[in-house]
């Protein structure tokens, strides 16, 4: 993470500049939480906190991890009603998991919204590790990454995705789309943490 990336998403929070956070739940994560038990989910970028708002109405334990402040103090605002036991935010960088001890160990679900497409070439593999890490066996992975295009930095190949993350997870299934908010080409990834891991 950059101090320069940094400033720019608390000054967008601050400003409430925020295109990206619709307040809406994406209804793939939605039909999943339909046919999923209630369980152990960590929200990466979690933002605002309406992906893990919606995980808790359904019973979930969730937590939520955000590298802009702002967002953190806006999603425990949102999340106020809830009680206090059933999630947990910090304020960190998602390619350092490792370094919060206080995360749960077996995640159920671990959900990416736009948040690893924007990760630094050189981490992404130590990124899928660490996610491995915390997944429960058979644990779900649901991952939404724009495609590259030359005028953005962020954006993961497909097929650099499904290999990074091959040595740990199995791909279920691939679903291409187009990002609402940019036009761009993107794809929502669900994978499942492998039993013999």
């Amino acid at each position: 993470m950059t101090e320069d990336r940094y400033a720019r998403f608390s000054e967008r929070y601050a400003s409430g500049d925020t295109p990206w956070d619709s307040g809406i739940t994406p209804p793939e994560i939605l039909e999943l939480l339909d046919i999923l038990p209630a369980g152990c989910a960590l929200d990466l970028g979690c933002g605002s906190g309406t992906v893990i708002r919606d995980l808790l109405r359904r019973g979930w334990r969730a937590d939520g991890i955000d590298f802009v402040q702002g967002a953190i103090d806006i999603a425990a605002s949102k999340l106020s009603p809830f009680p206090a036991d059933a999630y947990r935010l910090f304020c960190h960088d998602v390619t350092r998991l490792d370094e919060l001890r206080s995360l749960r160990k077996d995640y159920d679900l671990i959900i990416d919204i736009g948040c690893g497409h924007s990760i630094n070439t050189i981490t992404i593999e130590a990124y899928a590790c660490a996610i491995a890490k915390r997944l429960a066996p058979g644990g779900l992975f649901m991952l939404y990454a724009s495609h590259p295009r030359p005028e953005s930095t962020v954006g993961w190949e497909p097929g650099e995705v499904v290999t990074t993350f091959a040595p740990h997870l199995d791909l279920l299934w691939e679903q291409r789309s187009d990002n609402k908010a940019t036009g761009a080409p993107a794809s929502w990834y669900k994978m499942r943490m492998q039993l013999s891991v």
